[in-house]
């Protein structure tokens, strides 16, 4: 794979976006990143029994750090960064990693119950194919870039908790990480009437703990965001902001995507009494379709890219927007208190899909496979590390049955330039102007997770 070149567009050295452009003999552009200073880093969180976990429970007004089991749900994360020592000269870049996320809620008689979602989960490519047909960035596998410092002034309000930098005994993760704890806006009203027929209902805001960093891109920066919900719920969100590359074209040549690229694997198993676990899941594609025979929709389940013996094999999907494609994942070990199985749907929130690039740039030497498709499952494996080789990884279409899977899933968001990424004087400068963020985002949604409910307590119903 050729190294993607941030060429003439930069110029020959640019260091306003903390990186040095230099021409080589060959005339192509190699790209130094220049190492950021540590930004002075305040109200950090104490460690500890891992440095590199962090933990809340909710609500957040009650959380007891000595027992996170008196909490009516909580989240403990595990977390780290790949290849810190590459930066800032060798590919590929340093990503943030979300090394394990265990949720915690309470079955119907008040026991506390846990389930790790997932057991490895991260951003693990960005691709950036721009409509001139031969710009292509692939901003993780062929660039050095990393996670920059976390800075206080860069934390949200105190709305529900005081915002903090996370602190790692790892000098090269240390003061990477910003935590905040917010309102996640009504999560359930009870549609409720008194006897005098009058509304009377009750609702519950919703919580979320908050953990991102921001991935260095030259020009560009990448919010990395995950954001962890008091009702089980993980939203995972790319949101590109910074410079234009180019400065404003006439003929919209400038136009461009932003791909975030994720890799997760999902597990489902009880870290305390160890039954269920990533080899114990099935995976499933939902879609909802138009019967012909019935004139009616209904939900369709079936074996992701199955064969012949109805099992699951490694393989693709594409997102069907008249369908709501969904991938599930389902224990086949454990079940919630009315025999129904554990789950999660992986749910994509999209601007669209990409079905036609073509090779150019950085990926000349891809498989364009591994965009052109939005789904991918394969078989877990040490060497399978690499979002570009999917295709590669997933060709023998081996079955997944009993085995520990990898999804792979693509989140596309479009920037077309407008006035809004440019500077006053003519509204082309790239430079005097910056990109306002824009999000590309996925859900994993509990589903028979809880007995009941989350977080609701009947009440009794009079007739309306």
């Amino acid at each position: 794979m050729k190294l993607a070149l941030r060429s003439a567009a930069l110029g020959m050295l640019l260091v306003t976006a903390g990186v040095y452009y230099l021409r080589g003999s060959s005339g192509e552009s190699t790209a130094v990143a220049q190492r950021i200073r540590p930004q002075e880093t305040l109200n950090t969180q104490s460690l500890e029994s891992s440095p590199n976990i962090v933990r809340q429970g909710f609500p957040a007004a009650g959380y007891d750090k000595s027992d996170i089991t008196k909490s009516e749900t909580a989240w403990e994360i595990e977390w780290e960064l790949t290849h810190p020592n590459n930066r800032p000269y060798y590919p590929p870049g340093s990503m943030l990693r979300i090394k394990s996320a265990k949720f915690m809620w309470k079955d119907k008689q008040g026991k506390p119950q846990w389930i790790t979602v997932v057991r490895m989960l991260e951003t693990a490519e960005i691709y950036v194919p721009y409509d001139n047909g031969n710009t292509a960035f692939l901003d993780i596998h062929d660039m050095p870039f990393y996670m920059t410092p976390a800075r206080k002034e860069f934390l949200g309000p105190n709305c529900v908790a005081p915002g903090e930098l996370i602190k790692s005994s790892n000098p090269a993760w240390n003061h990477t990480l910003h935590k905040e704890v917010h309102d996640d806006g009504v999560r359930w009203m009870s549609a409720e009437t008194n006897m005098r027929n009058q509304i009377s209902d009750r609702v519950r805001r919703g919580e979320k703990m908050i953990l991102w960093g921001t991935y260095y891109g030259a020009n560009y920066r990448y919010l990395i965001e995950y954001n962890f919900g008091d009702d089980g719920t993980l939203v995972c969100r790319i949101g590109p902001t910074g410079r234009n590359i180019f400065n404003r074209q006439s003929d919209l040549s400038d136009t461009h995507l932003h791909i975030g690229c994720w890799r997760m694997e999902m597990d489902l198993g009880d870290p305390i009494t160890k039954k269920g676990g990533p080899k114990s899941n099935d995976v499933i594609l939902v879609r909802r379709v138009y019967d012909e025979a019935n004139e009616k929709f209904g939900l369709v389940t079936k074996p992701f890219n199955k064969n012949f013996q109805n099992e699951a094999c490694e393989g693709s999907a594409r997102w069907v927007p008249e369908e709501f494609t969904t991938v599930r994942f389902q224990s086949k070990e454990r079940k919630n208190s009315h025999g129904r199985s554990m789950a999660y749907d992986v749910i994509s929130q999209r601007f669209g899909s990409i079905r036609q690039l073509q090779p150019e740039g950085g990926s000349y030497e891809s498989n364009m496979d591994f965009i052109n498709q939005d789904f991918w499952v394969t078989r877990t494996e040490p060497s399978f590390t690499e979002y570009i080789n999917v295709p590669t990884y997933a060709k023998e279409k081996r079955p997944l049955t009993d085995q520990a899977t990898t999804l792979w899933l693509c989140t596309p968001a479009i920037h077309a330039a407008r006035g809004e990424d440019f500077g006053p004087s003519n509204g082309t400068n790239s430079y005097s102007g910056v990109a306002i963020t824009t999000w590309a985002s996925f859900i994993l949604k509990p589903r028979e997770l809880f007995d009941s409910t989350p977080l609701y307590k009947s009440s009794p119903i009079f007739g309306r």
